[in-house]
């Protein structure tokens, strides 16, 4: 006769990992659920302010959230400004040359390629969201002195698709859209419970 033998779930130090992170963030990154911000349209930086002390403020605190959270969990390309509260058009990507300001950016241009990628937000963590973007975007931004730029970056490597699908992830955040609002199936969420994610996620050709 057989004895039963309990068996326990996987990854479970890792698990327990990702679990300590998402406590070491608690006190700066606001999720869904507990902020209704994140749901709505955020509204515009004013152009004639983005000069003052207030709204430098306000850059270097999203700056150093992002520098934080990096330094706390090792992983994170980009933040939005409603994530920590501040309800305006501006995010913050980690690019890996520099923290790079973008401030009520306007998409002006998208490609006609799309990837389906498996994506984490800080507002949802620890959600993996299989997400289909557009391989690239083109759009306006002012940067933090007040300086109209243009992004229009079209690197093929795994590295520049990122970067293309962060700046989307984040101007999507300012439209009051999450990653999760993008999967085509409910059952494609997965949580973040496998130590090799960011090794094996790869791009997959959609259209």
């Amino acid at each position: 006769m057989k004895t039963w033998k309990k068996k326990l779930a996987p990854n479970r130090r890792f698990k327990k990992q990702v679990a300590h992170h998402a406590a070491l963030v608690a006190d700066f990154i606001y999720q869904i659920g507990e902020y209704k911000d994140l749901r709505k349209r955020s509204i515009d930086v004013p152009l004639n302010k983005i000069n003052t002390k207030e709204y430098q403020a306000k850059f270097r605190y999203l700056k150093k959230c992002l520098i934080k959270y990096r330094k706390l969990t090792r992983v994170g390309r980009g933040i939005t400004a409603v994530q920590v509260g501040i309800p305006e058009k501006f995010s913050v990507i980690y690019t890996p040359e520099k923290y790079q300001i973008i401030i009520n950016p306007k998409i002006t241009k998208v490609s006609k390629k799309k990837y389906l990628y498996k994506e984490m937000c800080m507002s949802t963590h620890p959600i993996v969201a299989p997400t289909v973007r557009p391989s690239w975007i083109e759009f306006e931004y002012f940067d933090e002195k007040g300086n109209k730029n243009y992004w229009n970056t079209k690197d093929n490597t795994k590295l520049g698709k990122i970067l293309n699908r962060v700046f989307q992830h984040e101007i999507d955040h300012m439209d009051g859209i999450i990653n999760i609002d993008r999967v085509l199936n409910s059952r494609d969420l997965t949580l973040h419970s496998d130590p090799r994610y960011y090794k094996t996620t790869k791009f997959i050709l959609v259209s």
